[in-house]
């Protein structure tokens, strides 16, 4: 494929036919020994040959005499690991030199208890197994728990944990029960507690500040890619946080994969990692999170592992503290790769990163292309210094022939949150959190209500204004008309949205909501700030910008009183869905996105680097101490 053409539009590539195969890369197969031969035994051998690194299954009754890779994986059937799980726990054992194993909960899970991953899957060292456990045949579904124990009791360290989980679906509750219960009894015979096998502490954040990158060799490992008609990208993102910015990025990958492309995906920041990443991990499971298997000084590295194994073509970043300050470091040894950033909103972090504008503004030089949601935004980059010609919108989109409703308001969830057929039902969805200024759409309630406009207040969302939002509705008289729903699933909220007349956003800041997006192609007339991009989608006709310095309810009740007539706001709500329809539909957000790929791949730049090698280095230990640090001043330390 040459670096000007784009995959076909209308190229599919279903997510069963992603299959990782093998590429030819230096390192071994990593062999696994599946124990017991139980339902589920089937399910286990699936999910190794899905494996980002090549696992050679041995067969049962196999003997540990002979094997040579560094590391051996032992799993119970009925255990279906992650598909990036060998290798995560392969680079923690790599970089903790002092741990003989590493294991790591089940999706889902808490890991208040650790101890049945490691019954379930351990990944070891074959000269800590050998000695353990001799040359003889491997047979048994203890084996788990016998190498855990009798590691912890020879090098007095308990199994490292990677703090991401590693296990998909776990086995079945009547084998783990009494594997559990062997465990415990052998663990209080040999004077360990239970809880001592596994060290949930030794991967996590350090208490002591970060000087230099560790010199660190990537694990033996022989990669798999993915088979793919396209470019070969690597997503950096924050993490996967509940709100629109994850939102956007779970539905936006998985359409890029069935376009033809793989996709690698990397969070690089030590935050919420899982929210809605499912919707990601099945058309897309190449996912990591390199901060919960490595410590923070072997995180480039894992990163320039990713690039070299995976054959990477283009980097996109969004919002990446740590993307940007490493790109001089990674674009040294990676110049024929190229890198796309794409900023969202203004938002201004006071305590760690200032504005993703105008930083993203300053690492111009390393970027090929700079993508941002909004002309508005766009015009921003530019002032602040990027350059004009390979800056960009590309709006965030949604999928309208999803996001639809064309009945009548939902009369039963009108009925459910108490709105009687001539109730005004204003929606509140997003987080609760200060710069959403909550509180502002409560008191909009209440003056409406005072004035005898009967009205209701829904809230979809969680946050840490949650508890404060509910006890300012009290406070107010109101609770009764404010409906706290918390944090929804995709399907329920759009059930919300059919069910609500106005949509109410009263953002100090936003780039472009998703939020505002999904209530207007649900036709929802939307009453929200002038803030960011949000006037490109907010035209005449299909809702009302308030101005965002008002911070009192008075200038939202006064947005939202022409909307009080039905007639008025039923032509609204169509033509609040028709502007999204026509310019905003996902499938454009695709497109804008491969064609920047394209760009990047034909401006990349062929001139050197723009920083020494020691500089770009300090640059990177900068950003990961910056980072540990605010981690850590969270954390109360």
């Amino acid at each position: 494929m040459s670096p000007g053409t784009l995959v076909d539009a209308g190229a599919h590539v279903d997510a069963a036919d992603l299959v990782l195969v093998p590429a030819p890369s230096p390192g071994l197969a990593v062999p696994a020994f599946v124990l017991g031969s139980g339902t589920g035994r089937a399910e286990t051998m699936a999910g190794l040959d899905r494996q980002s690194v090549e696992v050679s299954v041995q067969r049962p009754g196999a003997a540990m005499a002979g094997i040579e890779a560094p590391f051996v994986l032992f799993v119970i059937a009925g255990t279906v690991p992650d598909a990036t799980a060998v290798e995560r726990a392969a680079w923690f054992l790599a970089t903790h030199p002092e741990r003989e194993c590493a294991t790591g909960a089940v999706a889902g899970d808490a890991p208040a208890e650790p101890l049945p991953s490691a019954l379930m899957f351990l990944l070891v060292r074959t000269s800590a197994a050998q000695a353990v456990l001799g040359d003889g045949a491997v047979t048994g579904e203890a084996i788990c728990g016998a190498l855990a124990l009798g590691l912890r009791r020879a090098t007095q360290r308990g199994a490292g944990w990677v703090s991401e989980p590693l296990i998909s679906i776990a086995a079945a509750a009547t084998v783990l029960t009494g594997l559990d219960a062997q465990a415990r009894s052998a663990a209080e015979q040999l004077g360990l507690t239970p809880e001592s096998i596994v060290d949930v502490a030794s991967c996590g954040v350090s208490g002591l500040p970060l000087q230099s990158l560790l010199p660190v060799s990537p694990p033996p490992l022989r990669a798999r890619v993915q088979p793919c008609t396209g470019r070969r990208i690597l997503f950096m993102p924050q993490g996967f946080p509940m709100g629109g910015y994850t939102a956007v990025n779970t539905d936006l990958w998985p359409r890029i994969a069935r376009r033809g492309h793989a996709v690698t995906t990397c969070s690089t920041e030590i935050w919420r990692t899982d929210w809605r990443l499912n919707q990601i991990r099945a058309a897309a499971p190449d996912i990591h999170h390199p901060h919960a298997a490595v410590p923070q000084g072997a995180v480039p590295a894992y990163i320039d592992w990713l690039i070299t194994s995976r054959q990477i073509d283009a980097v996109v970043m969004s919002h990446s503290f740590l993307g940007y300050h490493i790109l001089p470091y990674i674009r040294a040894r990676h110049p024929n790769v190229a890198f796309v950033d794409w900023v969202r909103t203004e938002w201004f972090e006071p305590h760690m990163y200032g504005s993703y504008s105008t930083m993203a503004a300053r690492w111009a030089d390393d970027i090929d292309v700079q993508l941002a949601t909004s002309e508005t935004l766009v015009r921003q980059l530019v002032q602040d210094g990027s350059r004009e010609s390979t800056t960009r919108a590309a709006y965030i989109g949604i999928d309208t022939t999803r996001w639809k409703h064309t009945g009548p308001r939902h009369a039963a969830l009108r009925t459910a949150v108490g709105a009687g057929p001539e109730t005004l039902v204003l929606l509140f969805s997003g987080r609760l959190s200060p710069e959403k200024r909550p509180a502002l759409a409560v008191d909009t309630v209440a003056q409406l209500h005072a004035a005898g406009v009967d009205a209701i207040l829904v809230v979809a969302g969680n946050g840490p204004l949650m508890a404060a939002t509910q006890a300012h509705a009290a406070a107010a008289g109101i609770s009764a008309r404010v409906k706290l729903l918390g944090e929804l699933p995709e399907d329920k909220l759009l059930h919300i949205y059919s069910a609500a007349d106005i949509f109410i956003a009263p953002s100090e800041i936003e780039g472009v909501s998703r939020s505002l997006y999904e209530a207007m192609a649900m036709g929802c007339v939307p009453v929200v700030t002038n803030v960011g991009g949000q006037r490109e989608l907010v035209v005449d006709g299909t809702g009302t910008l308030v101005d965002p310095f008002r911070t009192d309810a008075a200038a939202y009740v006064d947005a939202i009183r022409p909307w009080l007539n039905p007639a008025r706001r039923a032509q609204a709500s169509t033509a609040a869905r028709a502007h999204i329809v026509s310019r905003f539909d996902t499938a454009c957000t695709v497109d804008t996105v491969l064609s920047a790929v394209e760009q990047a791949i034909t401006v990349r730049p062929r001139h050197g680097p723009t920083v020494t090698p020691r500089m770009a280095e300090e640059l990177a230990v900068m950003s990961l101490e910056i980072t540990r640090r605010h981690v850590s001043r969270s954390m109360g330390r």
